[in-house]
């Protein structure tokens, strides 16, 4: 099972019995591509792209999502079979968003997660090359905001526009601005990343960055529907139209190994070069043939075995993502003690 990704800009996607049939503009008597639908887990659209309302249908039939999104990796939004049947679940989903301890501890966990792995990766390459003073420096910094989050204790009071979460949105920001204030160092070459910028990225490195972590949420977001959760109630982002908080929550400790990763090795082994982007009204976009071969590394990283640290078993990236919310499921319902995050030495 896979994720299918659709990028030919104008061409049109439908049904042929078990299964689709991509037919590019203009092209009436080539050769069509054809895909088995037993084959497909997730559908991405990226651009101007046209599903017949057959496809639709039966995708929603086989609980396939389909997430459509710019060509450049906006999100626009998702079709979603339904639910599922699990309500008892997502009722403890909601009660666990309004306990302020359990939410609290939570938030605080996705937290450590993203920079424990954040620091991992520092740690990683100070050691290939010699013990990088720049990078031991900011990945010590971000050991003392781990050890700040885990004695910090919840607020009082919590009337402020951050619910009380301000404490650790603050160690947040001072961990992950020591992180990409050195992820130029990672580089091989001269791509001037002086730090993150978001909308809209004002570099290659961001715009890399911001496409590889919209894929991600929307795969996150997949399968949060698949276990059976709401998307849109987490316990760190707080809930808002149309934003899928609990994904965003949930996504934060894979970013830096998935997405920053899958970077890195794009632009140190020159499969990513800097005449791979285009330059428009301040942001830069990546061309259609480079933006594939992203989406290969990408699915390439997903697919890749790790073992587990909870379970201690071999499991794909992929796999421990769905794993991880499942363990959210089940301390929302009181299966477990405590919710612990997503972390790789």
């Amino acid at each position: 099972m896979t994720t299918l990704y659709l990028t030919e800009q104008y061409s049109f996607v439908r049904l042929e019995g078990e299964t689709l049939r991509l037919q590019k503009s203009g092209e009436r008597n080539g050769n069509p591509v054809r895909l088995p639908l037993n084959q497909i887990e997730q559908v991405m659209v990226l651009g101007d792209i046209t599903l017949s309302t057959a496809v639709l249908h039966e995708l929603m039939q086989r609980r396939i999502p389909i997430h459509y999104l710019s060509a450049w990796g906006s999100s626009y939004g998702s079709v979603l079979a339904d639910w599922g049947k699990n309500s008892l679940m997502r009722i403890a989903q909601y009660a666990l968003y309004h306990h302020r301890e359990r939410s609290f501890d939570v938030a605080r966990q996705c937290i450590i997660g993203k920079l424990h792995n954040m620091r991992t990766m520092l740690v990683r390459y100070a050691r290939d090359r010699d013990d990088d003073e720049p990078l031991n420096t900011a990945a010590q910094h971000i050991r003392r905001c781990i050890l700040e989050l885990r004695d910090l204790e919840m607020p009082a009071q919590h009337d402020d526009r951050m619910h009380g979460l301000g404490p650790l949105f603050g160690l947040e920001g001072s961990g992950s601005s020591a992180y990409f204030s050195v992820f130029g160092h990672l580089l091989k070459g001269e791509w001037n990343f002086t730090g993150r910028v978001k909308r809209p990225p004002t570099d290659p490195i961001n715009a890399l960055l911001s496409f590889g972590y919209s894929l991600l949420t929307n795969q996150v977001v997949s399968l949060i529907h698949a276990v059976g959760l709401d998307p849109g109630l987490g316990v760190l982002h707080q809930p808002g139209f149309g934003k899928p908080a609990l994904a965003l929550d949930l996504v934060e400790a894979f970013r830096p190994l998935i997405v920053d990763s899958v970077v890195l090795t794009l632009i140190n082994t020159g499969q990513i070069r800097p005449d791979d982007f285009s330059h428009e009204f301040g942001a830069y976009r990546l061309k259609d043939k480079p933006r594939k071969t992203f989406l290969e590394r990408y699915e390439a990283r997903l697919s890749e075995q790790v073992q587990h640290p909870i379970f201690g078993y071999r499991v794909s990236y992929r796999r421990c993502i769905e794993l991880q919310i499942r363990l959210f499921a089940k301390y929302a319902q009181g299966e477990i003690e405590r919710y612990v995050p997503f972390t790789v030495r």
